[in-house]
């Protein structure tokens, strides 16, 4: 029971595309930017049925309308959400990475297990923190699955 950085697989990523695009999570938040179905690399604990994926996105924390979006799937569920990321220090002595998730909306068919939304919202951004697609010549097309960030320290905020 563990999150995992991974590809997804042509299956999974055919469930998952019906529940991940763009006119789902728009009638969840407007402000969703227009996005194409990635070839997708997810973080997934697929033991406890939990996936979390970056739709990407722009803007600053101040441009509320252009945060990033991302949605954690959980038993088929989306929990859609902002996430602005904060990171500081450096590779070598280690990454303070802090994120900040805004407009958080978990389905109602899911409200009574928000501490565990939360919580899996916690471990599953420890584990994409590590995530270096791009490391030793992986591109996001063929994502480097084994390379880690030196992460310090990950906290999750609120707001």
């Amino acid at each position: 029971m563990a999150f995992k950085n991974e590809r997804i697989s042509e299956q999974d990523r055919e469930w998952a595309s019906k529940l991940v695009n763009y006119e789902s999570i728009r009638a969840i938040s407007r402000w969703v930017h227009k996005f194409d179905p990635p070839d997708w690399v997810w973080t997934a604990d697929h033991d406890r049925n939990a996936f979390l994926i970056s739709l990407g996105g722009g803007g600053t924390p101040d441009d509320i309308d252009r945060l990033p979006y991302a949605v954690l799937i959980l038993d088929r569920q989306l929990v859609v959400f902002n996430v602005v990321r904060h990171w500081s220090g450096d590779i070598d002595a280690g990454i303070d990475a802090v994120y900040e998730i805004h407009h958080l909306v978990i389905p109602a068919v899911l409200e009574h297990r928000r501490d565990e939304v939360i919580q899996l919202l916690h471990e599953a951004f420890d584990e994409y923190s590590r995530f270096m697609p791009t490391a030793d010549g992986g591109t996001w097309a063929n994502p480097n699955l084994a390379a880690r960030w030196n992460i310090k320290s990950i906290n999750i905020k609120f707001k």
